[in-house]
């Protein structure tokens, strides 16, 4: 049998893969510091294998076909957006083949990919933690085209998860990482909109090159825009979410929860909460702790990250 030893979840932001003023550089190493902390109990959990819960961030999945999980189950490669690090990840194919099994036992129907391309919303997290090496099963949780699995569907599915992890007769140790959030308010899609055909195009069938060469022009466009995209950090909602998650109430917490309340408190970026309800729901926690939490301007973001200890 294989069991889940350890859980956390950790904000990203593809900001801080480029230059940034010295007030920002040392509040983003104040972040770093906090991630170190947490992959060094990762480490002392002595995990098999990394299970990553993110989201795709219109690099691989579009309208023309969209799963609202989708997991992956041979290869799998970074795309190196904004920045980050082109390569292959060392994908636990044995795991990932069985999870996607037992989820259709389970009542979920996960789109499955032998030939999976990530952005940064699972490549960082494992840059950050200093984790590539590992064998890593990543699973896709959509949080970015409505319309959205549901906080409390991402919770079961994160229990569906456990019990695939728990009924492989092949045993691992398998620490569950949630990527994403908290507050801010990215891209709008708008795949209605008349005014535009091209931005339509794009959000149904996107490219092949994962966006990358664009990259460039949108950075741009973001410190343009930076104080703008900071108003949307909501201090309040990021650490009433972090005080429900140390109480316990993740659970609780995925049912009170809707779509429309996440864009209005924690903008559109809040929706990727999802996945750090998922990982509650794999982990059971017995403990939550807060590592760290900080509104940070510097990467429009709040910017959070939590340890779920388990007794498993």
């Amino acid at each position: 049998m294989g069991e889940v030893v350890i859980g956390a979840a950790l904000s990203h932001s593809p900001l801080m893969n480029f230059e940034l003023p010295s007030k920002a550089k040392a509040q983003v190493a104040t972040y770093r510091k906090a991630v170190h902390q947490i992959a060094l109990d990762i480490q002392n959990a002595r995990p098999d294998t990394l299970i990553v819960l993110a989201q795709d961030h219109f690099r691989t999945s579009f309208y023309n076909n969209m799963p609202a999980f989708l997991i992956g189950v041979g290869d799998v490669v970074r795309w190196g957006d904004w920045n980050g690090t082109v390569g292959a990840l060392n994908t636990d194919i044995a795991l990932a083949r069985h999870a996607a099994r037992r989820f259709f036992e389970l009542g979920f129907e996960p789109s499955v990919s032998y030939d999976m391309k990530v952005d940064h919303g699972t490549a960082q997290v494992l840059e950050l933690l200093g984790m590539t090496e590992m064998p890593v099963i990543p699973i896709h949780i959509n949080a970015a085209a409505p319309p959205l699995p549901t906080p409390s569907r991402c919770y079961a599915f994160g229990e569906a998860l456990r019990d695939a992890i728990m009924s492989f007769s092949q045993g691992r140790r398998v620490a569950v990482i949630g990527s994403g959030g908290l507050s801010h308010d990215p891209l709008k899609v708008d795949i209605d909109c008349e005014t535009n055909p091209q931005a339509r195009d794009f959000f149904i069938h996107g490219h092949s090159t994962g966006g990358a060469p664009s990259d460039d022009n949108r950075i741009k466009s973001i410190f343009a825009r930076m104080d703008q995209l900071a108003q949307a950090i909501n201090p309040q909602w990021d650490r009433a979410l972090l005080k429900r998650m140390e109480m316990g109430q993740a659970y609780e917490l995925a049912a009170e929860l809707s779509t429309e309340d996440i864009e209005t408190d924690g903008g559109r970026g809040g929706q990727e909460v999802r996945a750090w309800l998922a990982m509650f729901g794999a982990v059971q926690a017995t403990h939550v702790h807060t590592v760290f939490y900080e509104p940070m301007p510097c990467l429009v973001t709040g910017m959070g990250a939590v340890l779920a200890h388990t007794n498993s």
